[in-house]
């Protein structure tokens, strides 16, 4: 296997470490200072004592374990979690330094760390490797209730004893550890929810609640362990939708004869509208429960189980339209009438008129989705001698989603003038048009001439790791290593996806009136000056009108694939402490791991949409992974932290399918196309270096500044090549090819490039400044980080040249005040503009140019005090997203202009939350 110099020198340099060190002459750990008076050191045990409680207790925890870690890492503490609740674990997440959330349908979901989107990053629970209920590793991380978690570490550098980390970083969720309290706890809450957008349609809701409750004890003197916790969210999420589909001067290139009466020539002009409102309503139901047994010094086992069941149902209401030049409905072209125009930037673009000849589509959709989630796994230790200790850990992890979408199509049999008026900024446009709500003129039918009446898309997924890790762990009485790990992860992952696609027809292609009895009253698109549209359970119709068919396109084939992969990680890690100088000690580690890789995937080779066999393709490679961690402590809290490694992330799993299509040019000189996946890819490597310096001032306070630069030595990018299609027959009513080469379009790998950035980041209690301040207190980051990898060089096309997730500036607020039992926190995080990965058209993945968001979120809570009747219960009232934050999108102009206009403009309201926390 080849390795850069860099690696190979690193990798040396470890293993000299390790043998070397164990060879040296022990020496006596040096003892505590005896000049030290007993006052002094009773002065010290007392300030020890010194406790906070709530979220200073919090923060002040999370400092403590980032200030004790060997690697560069961010935590966040049981009573951050606990204490003031978020939605999930993505939103606590998002507020570290130099980690930002990326918000799907309104809610944090996936979590991008230094400017890498959620594929980089690596999520372990308890240690070990998580599967996803999305369609490739990253994992949605609102499935995790916050309620359940205990404790997370974000690991920003590699530690040779990790395993399953990423490229970006390491996310470990916790769970708790019931021996590690002294008594029994048992709390419960509950809070009311409700949305400042209220009911936007009639079969919306606007209102929900959560529920948990905690239980941990221990048992036979405190040699026996137990904890359950479980939480309900019900949760709803209103939507109102807005969007551009694209923008063009279409006298600019030569497309073909498509004039349109009236359009100003060269101007831009919007192609394609869409307006709608769809109400969520989320139901999660997380379970946790761990057993611990410490009979003695010797022995310790643990068995934590995880289960959640995620459900959304998700109703659509809307209308779109195609405005361009191609579109000829019954009446003919589209035209414009009245059309005025405004410069920008120089260039003229039609801002309102009358389009002509339109013929809308009403929308009614219902999507429904099933995640099931399970996790397990049993760790014993066992204490061979007092220096000697062996670890066994068992686990398995399983994801399952169930999915549909249903579309159905509805509007008037006649053509449509539309009244418009455009913003070439963010925000709502304005249209006005007849009345789509009308029972009696609105007709079930295709008004676009899609081809098909409806379509249903029914999926089904199933993510799977099991995993066996065994590992011996050896102290020294060196003075330099103190310990040595050495171990084995074997790790076998199966990842499946089936998706069928039918079309739904109306006997006779026949338009048809709704029955009155299946319909909703109207909902409302005024926001976009739309008026209202018609509505109806589309389910309830689908079964009355429709005839259902299934029809599958290649790339409705190409969903379908089986992906396996077979790890198996040995590693070896010696920890380090020793003292460099009289005034400065060094901590950290140094290690290795050695990772073979077999992976391979099963799927459809068809062709014109035909199938014709399943292929199973694969490959194998090793890498060698030497990493370096040192922690140089120069006393009164200074801190200078250290790290190189190599690192590696596999590609997204949905990149490695073996499914594939590919046809026949139709004219000369009939050459084979195609495009699928590629099971064959290896993984994104590259070189990192960390280099941190902290200055911890206190319980609670530090200012840290982080440097870091990745070496992309490998990227995956969408590339075209030379391929033999033997393995594929021509259609015989098809034109003969000139010869079995031709070219495909698949992942590959190719050259790298850079990620780099810093990262300012602090945490002060107001007592650092005047005692006059005690109880409040402040949480501040920014991270700016730049790349030069460009994921598609083949494309020119302005804004696609960052890699996806990349934010350049993200930035976290947080103001707090605790004291006398009265909490309140406000909270804002930012993110500029970026590249993001979204759900697209029949569940494909598209890129969107994301705009930057800041949101913003209050939680004031009050607990009542010990000598209180009602000590243990706290109240808390929350807002979530303060401000009414868009997601906004933009679209590069598509004839070369630069110019980039409004895309998606979508407002998901306020959340109120009001409850209780009360501890037994």
């Amino acid at each position: 296997m080849l390795r850069t110099p860099i690696a190979h020198h690193l990798a040396t340099a470890c293993c000299i470490a390790i043998l070397s060190a164990a060879q040296a002459q022990a020496q006596q750990v040096p003892e505590a200072d005896s000049s030290a008076t007993e006052a002094e050191q009773e002065g010290a045990k007392t300030l020890d004592r010194v406790k906070v409680t709530g979220i200073r207790a919090a923060i002040a925890n999370a400092v403590e374990k980032k200030n004790e870690a060997t690697s560069i890492v961010e935590t966040i503490s049981a009573e951050d979690l606990g204490k003031l609740p978020d939605v999930s674990i993505a939103d606590s997440l998002s507020r570290l330094p130099g980690l930002a959330t990326q918000r799907v349908d309104g809610r944090a979901q996936v979590i991008n760390i230094r400017g890498m989107s959620e594929q980089f990053a690596g999520t372990l629970l308890n240690g070990r490797e998580q599967v996803s209920t999305g369609d490739s590793r990253g994992v949605e991380f609102d499935q995790y209730p916050s309620e359940l978690i205990n404790a997370v570490t974000v690991y920003k550098t590699p530690d040779a004893a990790l395993v399953g980390q990423g490229l970006s970083g390491t996310v470990d969720l916790q769970a708790i550890r019931p021996l590690d309290l002294s008594e029994r706890r048992v709390v419960f809450s509950g809070q009311g929810e409700y949305n400042s957008l209220g009911k936007v349609s009639a079969d919306a809701k606007d209102k929900g609640y959560r529920a948990s409750a905690s239980y941990v004890d221990q048992f036979a003197d405190h040699t026996i362990g137990v904890a359950l916790g479980f939480a309900r969210l019900n949760s709803p999420f209103q939507e109102q939708h807005y969007k551009s589909w694209w923008w063009a001067d279409l006298d600019a290139v030569d497309w073909g004869d498509a004039p349109q009466a009236g359009r100003p020539a060269n101007a831009i002009a919007q192609e394609g509208t869409e307006a709608w409102v769809k109400s969520r309503q989320l139901q999660r139901d997380g379970l946790m429960g761990v057993f611990e047994f410490k009979p003695n010094d010797s022995l310790h086992s643990t068995l934590d189980v995880y289960y959640s069941k995620f459900e959304q149902d998700e109703v659509m209401h809307g209308l779109m339209w195609n405005n361009d030049a191609w579109f000829t409905g019954p009446a003919g072209p589209i035209s414009y009438s009245n059309a005025q125009t405004s410069l920008v930037n120089g260039y003229p673009v039609i801002t309102s008129g009358t389009l002509n000849n339109v013929q809308p589509v009403v929308r009614n959709d219902s999507n429904h989705r099933e995640d099931r989630l399970f996790s397990a796994g049993w760790n014993t230790q066992y204490k061979l001698t007092d220096a000697t200790t062996l670890t066994a850990d068992l686990s398995y992890s399983r994801a399952r989603r169930q999915q549909s979408t249903l579309e159905l199509y509805a509007g008037p049999l006649g053509p449509q003038s539309i009244d418009f008026d455009l913003t070439t900024s963010p925000g709502f446009s304005q249209f006005s048009l007849g009345d789509m709500a009308d029972p009696n003129a609105i007709y079930l039918w295709d008004p676009e001439a899609w081809g098909h009446d409806g379509r249903l898309e029914i999926s089904e997924q199933e993510d799977t790791i099991k995993a066996a890790r065994f590992e011996f762990n050896h102290e020294l009485d060196n003075a330099v290593i103190r310990s040595v790990d050495a171990g084995v992860n074997f790790n076998k992952r199966t990842k499946q996806k089936i998706s069928s696609v039918y079309f739904a027809f109306l006997p006779g292609d026949t338009p048809v009136l709704v029955d009155p009895s299946l319909l909703y009253a109207p909902t409302s698109l005024d926001f976009a000056g739309m008026g209202d549209v018609l509505s109806f359970n589309p389910t309830a119709v689908l079964d009355q009108y429709y005839d259902v068919v299934l029809s599958e396109s290649n790339d409705d084939l190409r969903k379908d694939f089986i992906v396996e992969e077979k790890v198996n990680t040995y590693f070896v890690r010696a920890n380090i402490d020793m003292d460099l100088t009289d005034r400065i000690r060094v901590r950290g580690n140094a290690g290795m791991q050695y990772i073979t890789t077999d992976q391979s995937s099963t799927g459809f080779n068809a062709e014109n949409a035909a199938v014709v066999g399943s292929q199973t393709l694969g490959t194998q490679y090793s890498d060698v992974l030497p990493s370096l961690n040192l922690v140089f402590d120069f006393g009164d809290g200074w801190l200078i932290r250290a790290s190189a490694a190599k690192v590696m992330m596999r590609p997204p799993i949905n990149y490695l399918s073996a499914a594939s299509a590919a046809g026949v040019s139709t004219t000369a000189p009939y050459l084979w196309s195609g495009s699928g996946g590629n099971p064959t890819l290896e993984p994104y490597r590259a070189m990192a270096f960390d280099l941190s310096f902290e200055k911890y001032l206190g319980q609670g306070s530090y200012v840290s500044l982080a440097l870091f630069r990745k070496n992309l030595e490998t990227y995956v990018y969408l590339q075209t090549l030379p391929w033999d299609f033997s393995a594929y027959t021509p259609d015989p009513d098809g034109p003969t090819p000139l010869s079995n080469m031709g070219t495909f379009s698949t992942w590959a790998n190719g050259t790298g490039g850079y990620m780099r950035g810093a990262e300012l980041s602090t945490s002060l209690f107001g007592t650092l400044i005047s005692d006059a301040l005690d109880g409040w207190g402040t949480q501040l980051n920014a991270s700016y980080t730049a790349s030069s990898i460009d994921p598609d060089p083949n494309d020119n096309t302005p804004g696609t040249d960052t890699i996806p997730g990349l934010s350049k500036i993200v930035a976290n607020a947080t103001l707090f005040y605790e004291k006398y039992g009265f909490g309140a926190r406000i909270s804002q995080r930012y993110r500029s503009a970026y590249r993001g990965e979204y759900s697209a058209l029949f569940g494909q993945r598209q890129y969107l140019n994301t705009m930057a968001e800041r949101t913003t979120d209050l939680q004031l809570s009050y607990a009542f005090g010990e000598q209180s009747k009602l000590k243990g219960l706290s109240l808390l009232f929350q807002v979530n997203n303060l401000t009414d934050e868009p997601f906004q999108t933009s679209i590069s102009e598509s004839t070369g202009t630069g110019l980039f206009f409004p895309g998606e403009y979508t407002l998901y309201g306020r959340q109120y939350l009001l409850g209780f926390r009360y501890e037994l």
